[in-house]
């Protein structure tokens, strides 16, 4: 697992504890909102002040109000965050002033007997904040920072003492950590999945399509191999039926496609394949990603319900042929113990190096094994090819007239690329250059 100091930030609602966790790792994860109960599950990312790295945990607003949504699972997020903390900051806020809930708050993080500072949020002139936080020294947390997330008041300091109050003795040098992140449409199973792996209620789980709203991070070792997974929010289609919550955890989903290095695309059965599932994995292939598409709720397939549903995919994603197809239960773990191999062939696949040599034998192969076709009688060759593996596999045939490949010819070279090389689960570019003699 990851050994790295955890910096728990904890508070009321809608004090300002997203925006501060922003402002500490230097760059927008958490949804920021004017609204209670926006931020529900724990939230994990790094933050590197000087030469000190930790992880801080952004969660939910505490609260006993049982008319926020999910303020139950909320709280017991809190809590088991609190468990993983080796320093708790607990944020006020000066607009606001000192609430009965800060008192209940303060009270229930200092019987852990662990590190707690007390960050003042809202505090932008702090020559004028003296008697203004006198009343929150009550709290009982000797470590109080007047500061202010918005505009970044005190927060070095604030990190100074943070890091002053960290143990970064037990660190074991981090290797590198493959990123995967699980995508889909809303209430197909994702956070089910993440639990299912996890073996532990590591995000909010319920039958309301929505409830993870953030993308979230987890660190995981399996067979001493290093996995970052990060679960998303729903991606929907129609954005004018979304509220400015909603469309952030969308954008959020988006980021988390450009990050990633390996993309899990779930799809529940049960429901037809849809335009999104289309455009999602259309992405995925413009962008590149390695993709593994698992067929989510099939606890209670029979042998014609997987001809069914291959014949629908086959259908459906005509334009990519090249994903790799797994048929899981998230509920039940069906199929998810060799899931992680999967993962592990799928990046084998993606970094393989080929051989110049093999390249050529390849491509007077595919030439003898179907002629190209005659474009208006006029004869193409082909000359030699290279192979290049920066971002993603990358292919250039050189031939005397790339203007004239029949995309049907460019469609069985691919084919025949994957056959004799292998490349299941991942995209790659073939590119025709005219060879210049």
């Amino acid at each position: 697992m990851f050994k790295i100091p955890k910096v728990v930030i904890i508070g009321r609602p809608n004090v300002g504890k997203s925006t501060l966790f922003n402002r500490l790792i230097g760059k927008k994860i958490s949804i920021t909102f004017d609204k209670e109960g926006v931020t529900r599950d724990r939230i994990y990312q790094k933050s590197t002040w000087i030469d000190k790295e930790f992880l801080i945990i952004d969660t939910g607003g505490y609260s006993k109000n049982n008319n926020i949504s999910f303020q139950n699972d909320i709280n017991i997020q809190i809590q088991i965050a609190l468990k993983e903390a080796d320093l708790i900051l607990m944020v006020v806020s000066k607009k606001e002033g000192l609430l009965k809930e800060d008192r209940l708050i303060a009270k229930e993080i200092l019987k852990l007997k662990k590190k707690v500072i007390l960050a003042i949020n809202k505090s932008d002139n702090l020559l004028e904040i003296n008697n203004d936080i006198k009343d929150f020294y009550s709290l009982g947390i000797k470590k109080i920072f007047p500061i202010s997330s918005l505009h970044g008041t005190n927060i070095n300091n604030l990190l100074d003492e943070i890091t002053k109050n960290l143990n970064f003795s037990n660190i074991k040098e981090e290797s590198n950590y493959l990123k995967i992140g699980i995508i889909g449409k809303p209430n197909v199973g994702k956070s089910t999945l993440l639990n299912k792996i996890l073996k532990n209620e590591r995000i909010i789980v319920s039958n309301k399509p929505g409830t993870t709203r953030d993308f979230i991070d987890t660190f995981i070792e399996i067979k001493d191999k290093k996995y970052q997974i990060t679960d998303t929010a729903g991606i929907k289609k129609n954005k004018k039926a979304l509220d400015q919550i909603e469309w952030l955890s969308e954008l959020r989903s988006n980021f988390v496609i450009m990050n990633s290095q390996i993309i899990l695309l779930v799809i529940d059965y049960k429901q037809e394949i849809s335009l999104i599932d289309q455009k999602l994995l259309s992405i995925l292939k413009d962008e590149y990603k390695p993709t593994i598409l698992l067929i989510n709720k099939t606890d209670q397939f029979i042998n014609s319900d997987y001809e069914n549903v291959k014949l629908e995919i086959k259908n459906k994603f005509k334009f990519a042929s090249w994903v790799k197809v797994e048929f899981i239960s998230a509920k039940t773990g069906k199929n998810l113990d060799n899931l992680f191999e999967i993962v592990n062939q799928v990046w084998e696949n993606k970094n393989k190096n080929i051989k110049k040599s093999h390249l050529n034998q390849f491509l007077n192969d595919i030439q003898m094994l179907k002629t190209p076709p005659r474009h208006n009688g006029i004869l193409i060759k082909f000359d030699y090819i290279t192979y290049f593996n920066k971002n993603y596999p990358n292919f250039i045939i050189f031939t005397n007239y790339p203007q004239y490949i029949h995309f049907s010819y460019k469609r069985f070279i691919e084919n025949q690329i994957r056959k004799i090389f292998n490349f299941e689960g991942i995209p790659f570019k073939i590119t025709f250059k005219r060879n210049v003699k």
